[in-house]
């Protein structure tokens, strides 16, 4: 994205989400969100304009603006997006794939599963796992070297970590135990150049999220 006026709202409006100064569900005006954003009314409408069209608010004419809750169609609709990009964009990245970032994040993921595994979880796991989970990913995507694909991939995490931090009910090292096996599987697979059939890839990229599960469940 470009750095203008309603990308820097955007990127504030997620900061609000993550610190939590905004919640799913909440209802506010535009000068309460300018004052939480830190931005004019003018900025705020071209900003409005962008997160309506990522599905994060919808405004409602005299009713106020409300922050979408992540809802099972939400959740379900990023993670089928993501798994098309990712498929795609991991049998690009295969041919490309060199010893030192397999061997990178081999080392990576075993460093961090040694970790999680103490009986004390490390305070800052969480975040040494969404950095290394994003690093891999990323990593993907980029193989396809298509600016607009990128943007779209990044906005849909935000959207899948959102729809996390507010349905994800399984223990934090549980999940991310689960995750890592499931990446060094899929390390595996790209070592053997392996991207089709019943590979650990295919079934990662089409996987049910256990965020929609867990959302499924709550309802």
């Amino acid at each position: 994205m470009a750095d203008d006026s309603h990308t820097t709202g955007y990127r504030r409006f997620r900061q609000a989400m993550q610190e939590g100064r905004l919640q799913p569900g909440m209802i506010v005006t535009q000068n309460e969100l300018c004052t939480i954003l830190g931005i004019s009314l003018t900025p705020l409408r071209e900003t409005l304009v962008l997160l309506e069209e990522f599905g994060l608010v919808e405004v409602k004419r005299r009713a106020g603006i409300h922050v979408v809750y992540p809802e099972v169609a939400f959740i379900r609709e990023n993670y089928q997006f993501r798994s098309v990009i990712e498929l795609h964009a991991i049998r690009e990245f295969l041919p490309r794939a060199g010893r030192p970032w397999l061997a990178e994040m081999r080392t990576r993921h075993q460093n961090l599963r040694d970790v999680a595994s103490n009986e004390t979880v490390a305070a800052d796991l969480n975040l040494s796992f969404t950095t290394l989970d994003s690093d891999m990913h990323v990593s993907f995507v980029e193989a396809l070297e298509n600016r607009a694909i990128s943007a779209a991939y990044a906005r849909i995490m935000d959207n899948i970590n959102l729809a996390r931090q507010v349905h994800d009910r399984v223990a934090l090292r549980t999940r991310v135990l689960d995750s890592l096996g499931e990446h060094l599987a899929i390390l595996d697979s790209i070592e053997k150049g392996d991207a089709e059939g019943q590979s650990p890839i295919s079934s990662f990229t089409s996987a049910r999220p256990r965020t929609e599960q867990s959302s499924q469940r709550r309802m």
